[in-house]
């Protein structure tokens, strides 16, 4: 488990917050949609990624979410697919059947070193902390 931080107000963007950690000189960013992140945001997170499924991944929408923003408290768990390789990350897509507007988290470029030897398949798990 790591812990990332959200260092700046630049670490946003229109729809998205931004949250980083350095993983041996590499930057691993994760970005999550701002109805998905409760408020006030936190300034930092914890976040674990397995090499396997044995988790159920969420389901909060973001219609959910903006009829009861507690369930934002609730942590976030997506199983990830290898999408495509780099020289330091492996970029990382969210197995869903959702749209892409519906996903609890954008697509991590994940440092080589949390891949597990590069894993077809990861469980990320986001948990907010106070």
């Amino acid at each position: 488990m790591i812990e990332m931080s959200l260092l700046e107000e630049s670490k946003e963007t229109d729809n998205k917050v931004r949250w980083d950690a350095d993983i041996d000189g590499t930057r691993f960013s994760l970005y999550i949609p701002k109805w998905r992140v409760p408020e006030p945001w936190p300034r930092v997170i914890q976040v674990s990624i397995h090499p396997d499924a044995d988790t159920s991944p969420t389901r909060l929408s973001r219609v959910e979410a903006h009829r009861d923003p507690t369930l934002r408290l609730q942590p976030i768990v997506t199983y990830l697919r290898r999408f495509k390789e780099h020289t330091k990350t492996i970029r990382y897509r969210p197995e869903l059947d959702r749209e892409k507007d519906e996903w609890e988290i954008g697509e991590p470029y994940v440092p080589i070193e949390m891949t597990f030897g590069g894993a077809e398949r990861l469980t990320l798990t986001v948990n907010w902390l106070k």
